[in-house]
């Protein structure tokens, strides 16, 4: 008996042999392609998350800016001024300035900014003095 290797059972392929393999190839690429997706929306959420603290923390900045003026003004009517860069909390980097000056008759216009990450506020009030 002679030994014939193409007419061998052993050497002839059958047509879906490659299809496992394509098909593990597509499954991990989609899987991939899907994976980075969600990881791209994460990351873009959590700056977006990151910004509005920054954006809400800012506003309560320039609000104790705005009730640290008032407290001043009730301690002494007379105080017009400023108070600059407050950290608060100590040793955040956060800080608020605020400013008070006359306004109209019987008026004090209180102006305060506050800094939270990349984020400044400004919060401007009318003080009446009369009444």
């Amino acid at each position: 008996m002679t030994f014939h290797p193409h007419n061998s059972n052993l050497f002839k392929r059958s047509p879906k042999r490659g299809f496992a393999l394509l098909l593990v190839l597509v499954v991990m690429v989609l899987t991939s392609l899907i994976l980075a997706g969600i990881g791209n929306g994460l990351t873009t959420q959590f700056t977006a998350y990151r910004n509005t603290a920054d954006y809400d923390q800012a506003l309560y900045l320039a609000g104790a800016g705005v009730h640290h003026a008032i407290a001043m003004i009730e301690e002494d009517n007379a105080w017009r001024g400023s108070i600059s860069n407050v950290e608060l909390p100590p040793g955040s980097g956060n800080r608020y300035s605020v400013a008070a000056a006359d306004g109209d008759p019987g008026e004090i216009v209180v102006t305060a900014t506050g800094e939270a990450g990349q984020v400044t506020r400004r919060l401007e009030c009318v003080v009446s003095t009369s009444g």
